[in-house]
């Protein structure tokens, strides 16, 4: 499921023409001004009076120069937003990864819940066919096939309710996976307990060295710095250069050479020098915002695991067993009159929400481990 998310999902297919773009726009940055071709015509006449000397026309090619490292400081803006599209990227690919997984986990929860409630059903229809033999009998009332069949019918509306749980659980994950709602699953991957045994400080250093968001900040930052570097060029004159061929004077080469003034009085270089200031600092508060937020995001997903993680050896370790022991106690006491249908229908109704809890205590703690994996890169 996660490797046709990676090549399907439509958020992932949309972050790599991103990436696509990123790349075209860098190399236009880094591109060199082209060429003109270039004609001009002089001593041309201007009305009646106008001149009578000979004709110079020149014909040639002329280059724009930037000043020295404004080029290569604006290819380097264009590299930080390449290496920031990418790691855009790999975050959508983390965060698909994760929702793919809650995904698949609730569907394989809504699943389990039907099989759970299937054979809670059966377990009711040995009670009902029981309690009908004892009626028959005339060891108990009526009221206890009653009771039975009552409950019958409320688990048999739980049974419609997770059938359109486990639709529309399927649909949702298809969509994550790039198909089409309706189409069938077959889920192999059960949901089951495995320990996580990481300390909360091997977490927040790993996270440190493998969060794109982390990065991307950075980058963010040196892209600003050089922002700013660029805008102080502004004040440097920019270049051009030419080579004519004059029409009169044949072997001859004209050769002309221009730049441009930098008007210091106007406002431009000084509002482009704020612009990028502010721009830097903007990026260092949020620089210094996204690991603090990160770094919280981490504690309390580790948080969300521990506690998942304990509720499930709860489930496993003691409370399923006992439950389970409980209700065959209950069923023989029940044969041999020593407990009522209420008693034994209240012992059905406990393991059954037992193990439907189970099932729900394993999913939180998988969906938990997810949400750690993604801490951080959830949030814009």
């Amino acid at each position: 499921a996660l490797e046709m998310a990676m090549r399907q999902n439509p958020e992932i297919l949309a972050a790599k023409k991103e990436l696509d773009l990123s790349s075209g726009k860098r190399l236009q940055m880094e591109a060199v001004a082209d060429p003109e071709i270039v004609f001009s015509s002089e001593g041309m006449p201007i009305g009646k009076n106008g001149g009578s000397g000979e004709r110079e026309i020149s014909f040639g090619i002329q280059q724009y120069l930037e000043f020295p490292k404004k080029m290569s400081l604006r290819g380097k803006i264009g590299r930080y937003e390449e290496e920031i599209a990418r790691l855009e990227l790999e975050r959508t690919m983390i965060r698909t990864k994760a929702r793919v997984k809650r995904a698949y986990y609730k569907a394989v929860l809504s699943q389990k819940t039907i099989a759970a409630l299937e054979s809670s059903s059966r377990q009711l229809d040995e009670f009902i066919e029981m309690a009908s033999i004892k009626y028959q009998l005339g060891a108990v009332p009526y009221l206890d096939v009653l009771r039975a069949r009552v409950e019958k019918a409320r688990m048999q509306n739980q049974l419609i309710e997770a059938r359109k749980e486990w639709k529309l659980d399927k649909s949702s994950l298809n969509l994550l996976l790039g198909r089409r709602g309706e189409e069938g699953l077959s889920l192999l991957t059960d949901i089951s307990y495995l320990p996580f045994d990481k300390e909360l400080t091997e977490v927040k250093e790993q996270a440190k060295e493998t969060k794109p968001s982390l990065s991307i900040a950075a980058l963010r930052l040196e892209q600003a710095g050089a922002g700013l570097r660029l805008s102080r060029m502004s004040y440097f004159p920019d270049f051009s250069f030419g080579l004519f061929f004059p029409s009169l004077r044949s072997g001859a080469w004209g050769v002309a050479l221009g730049f441009s003034v930098p008007l210091y009085w106007w406002k431009r270089q000084k509002g482009e020098i704020l612009e990028a200031r502010a721009a830097k600092e903007l990026n260092l508060i949020s620089s210094d915002s996204t690991e603090r937020r990160i770094m919280a995001e981490i504690e309390n997903a580790y948080s969300g695991v521990k506690a998942a993680e304990d509720q499930v050896k709860v489930f496993e370790e003691k409370l399923i067993k006992e439950v389970e022991e409980q209700l065959k106690a209950g069923v023989n006491s029940y044969q041999y009159g020593k407990i009522d249908s209420l008693n034994l229908l209240d012992l059905y109704r406990t393991f059954s929400l037992a193990k439907l809890e189970y099932l729900k205590s394993l999913y939180l703690y998988l969906v938990s481990l997810a949400d750690l994996e993604v801490a951080g890169e959830e949030n814009d």
